[in-house]
């Protein structure tokens, strides 16, 4: 996949510490996150209550004051971020609080390859997808905000920058200060990385047993049809 928020989950998920909690933001982190199996320990959440960008940095952060003892990973994207960043100026943040703001410059979900507004292009950037707002994936803005308020920065725009980072934001080790991640990506590496996903060919990865039986049945299927599997179903004995 290429650098997307898929391919940070995928490379993440397996590195949370035990008994922290993961707060996931809506849409696209929700959707991609879930494709991965968090560690037993690890509490999954999402704030879809008005299923959109409301509140998302707010309930990670009520839900890190509540637990000063655990840790609390937040990924969310920029759209939502901005829309709530007001609630990290809270004097009362702690070191167990840990966001991945993952800034592709827009409302991506507007750009994906399966949304309807993507076929209006780059209209969609103007009338759909919000793109230009937010300091239009400026390097400086969230630095210099989430510094002056206490936060630790680190950033990344590939693969190799972002597997540089994520061993210090996933330690377990209690830090001095929380952390800040902001992840640059593109919504067409997030529409592609999401067509992978979709489109995976199960036989590529089956063991070559599985392999020779599913492309057996594939073939009964596409030889026979509906109508005659029907019937050799019928035939056979089974419903």
């Amino acid at each position: 996949m290429p650098f997307s928020n898929a391919w940070i989950a995928q490379n993440t998920i397996g590195r949370l510490p035990p008994n922290s909690a993961l707060h996931l933001g809506i849409l696209n982190s929700l959707r991609t996150w879930n494709f991965f199996e968090l560690p037993p320990t690890v509490t999954g959440w999402s704030n879809t209550g008005g299923f959109g960008i409301d509140g998302d940095v707010s309930a990670l952060l009520g839900a890190s004051l509540a637990s000063p003892g655990k840790l609390f990973f937040g990924v969310i994207g920029d759209l939502a971020f901005f829309y709530d960043m007001n609630a990290i100026g809270n004097r009362h943040v702690s070191n167990n609080l840990r966001i991945m703001l993952i800034n592709n410059g827009c409302g991506a979900e507007f750009k994906l390859y399966h949304h309807p507004a993507a076929r209006f292009g780059d209209d969609a950037d103007k009338f759909m997808a919000a793109r230009g707002h937010f300091g239009q994936q400026s390097r400086k803005l969230v630095r210099h905000y989430a510094e002056d308020l206490g936060f630790e920065y680190m950033t990344a725009s590939n693969k190799e920058e972002y597997l540089a980072n994520v061993v210090r934001f996933t330690t377990p080790e209690t830090l001095t200060r929380p952390i800040l991640f902001e992840v640059f990506t593109t919504p067409q590496d997030e529409s592609d990385a999401l067509y992978a996903i979709n489109n995976i060919d199960v036989s590529d990865i089956l063991p070559p047993s599985m392999r020779a039986k599913n492309f057996a049945k594939q073939t009964v299927k596409t030889v026979l049809g509906p109508v005659g599997i029907s019937k050799v179903k019928k035939i056979i004995g089974r419903q």
